[in-house]
């Protein structure tokens, strides 16, 4: 499986040369560095919204002095944080009784570490480890979405995880063949 982490998937789209304007101008008054900042704050946002409605709730617009007259308010704070949600995801899962904070495949005792090395040493496609796990192929994009989002997390993890089996004694590299 190769996955190149120095190449995001790009999307383009064509916009009206008014509408390009209108997206200057707000990025000049958000102070973001370039459209593409601006751009990556706008689909963090949305993101949010989509979580938001996605748990029956309602987005309302109010002045900043009448937030403390609502008895209960969700505030968008950093649109960024949206990523993170673990109810962005319909196959993953958080094990809060785990010292592992990255994400767990649902019906599984997997994490998408131990997924992503699984497919990484045996060379494997998403398809190829749906088949070999009987799971959803959605599952397993599902996974390397997260994996690509959260990359640091989960190697980190998979590192410590390394370091814990070596320390009891097991043995985490296959054996030199002669």
């Amino acid at each position: 499986m190769k996955r190149a982490q120095a190449d995001p998937d790009r999307i383009q789209f064509n916009l009206p040369a008014e509408q390009v304007r209108v997206l200057d101008v707000l990025g000049r008054k958000l102070a973001l560095r370039s459209r593409a900042d601006l751009m990556q704050e706008a689909l963090s946002t949305f993101v949010w919204f989509a979580q938001q409605r996605l748990r029956g709730r309602v987005i309302v617009s109010i002045a900043p002095e009448e937030v403390d007259k609502l008895a209960h308010a969700v505030e968008l704070a950093s649109p960024s944080t949206a990523w993170a949600s673990d109810d962005l995801y319909e196959y993953l899962v958080a094990r809060p009784d785990s010292w592992r904070r990255q994400l767990w495949l649902r019906g599984r005792h997997m994490t998408v570490g131990q997924l992503v090395a699984w497919m990484t040493a045996n060379n494997l496609s998403p398809v190829e480890a749906a088949e070999d796990f009987d799971l959803p192929l959605t599952q397993v994009e599902e996974a390397l979405a997260y994996y690509d989002m959260h990359r640091d997390l989960v190697d980190n993890e998979l590192r410590e995880e390394k370091t814990y089996l070596q320390r009891k004694g097991y043995a985490v590299e296959p054996a030199a063949v002669s």
